[in-house]
């Protein structure tokens, strides 16, 4: 799937910035890249931004222990105000 075109600038703006904190957690693991989350599962935090733990639980595919090791650093991220316009969404 092609994020840049599914998703409103916005959005994918976002969703760049979450992409390059994955990238970083992974490379400091030594990791390949989805296993820290997946592009769906960054695309599903972009589209409704978690506000915590519980948010993060809701997206398929996301369990316990990843939420323990890197949901503190995402949710930063969306604490800080990185939150897309409401109104720049696009349709569900």
């Amino acid at each position: 799937m092609d994020y840049r075109e599914s998703l409103n600038p916005v959005v994918y703006a976002l969703f760049d910035k979450l992409r390059g904190l994955r990238k970083n957690l992974a490379e400091k693991a030594g990791l390949p890249v989805y296993v820290v989350f997946t592009n769906d599962q960054l695309a599903a935090m972009v589209k409704r931004p978690p506000k915590t733990a519980k948010d993060l639980l809701a997206i398929a595919g996301i369990g316990e222990a990843r939420v323990k090791q890197y949901g503190p650093a995402f949710l930063d991220v969306f604490a800080e105000g990185a939150r897309p316009d409401e109104a720049a969404q696009p349709a569900l």
